[in-house]
């Protein structure tokens, strides 16, 4: 997308557009004749949602979160172990459930800030 020339008097709607909107995009219309640009936008007092991205196993990290069995599970531990068929295995111990254990090279999807950290006041 380029930017117009101070002397041009349109070319920014879609600058805009980009800079006020959370995700946006285009999309063609049925029959080829136009387009329609969608827009998402955020109220100011809502945080976007982390982004998620597939890593594999080996690049999970203590502190991100997993998603596993269909829901998002903070990563409490991580420690690598051998199959009995001898190839390297992630154990991934999870807030709630038993230990996700996986080959090392399985994708998984994850985001970062899953872990809250540990409960360090004193108990009264």
């Amino acid at each position: 997308m380029s930017a117009p020339g101070e002397e041009e008097t349109g070319g920014r709607g879609l600058l805009l557009v980009e800079a006020l909107a959370h995700r946006w995009g285009v999309d063609e219309r049925e029959g080829g004749i136009g387009k329609t640009v969608w827009v998402e936008l955020k109220a100011p007092d809502l945080l976007a949602e982390p982004v998620a991205r597939k890593v594999a196993a080996v690049m999970v990290r203590q502190g991100q979160s997993v998603r596993a069995w269909g829901e998002w599970r903070a990563v409490r531990s991580v420690r690598s172990e051998q199959f009995a068929t001898g190839g390297p295995a992630i154990v991934l111990g999870l807030d709630e459930g038993p230990a996700l254990r996986v080959p090392a090279t399985e994708p998984l999807t994850v985001r970062d800030g899953g872990a809250p950290a540990p409960d360090t006041r004193p108990a009264f």
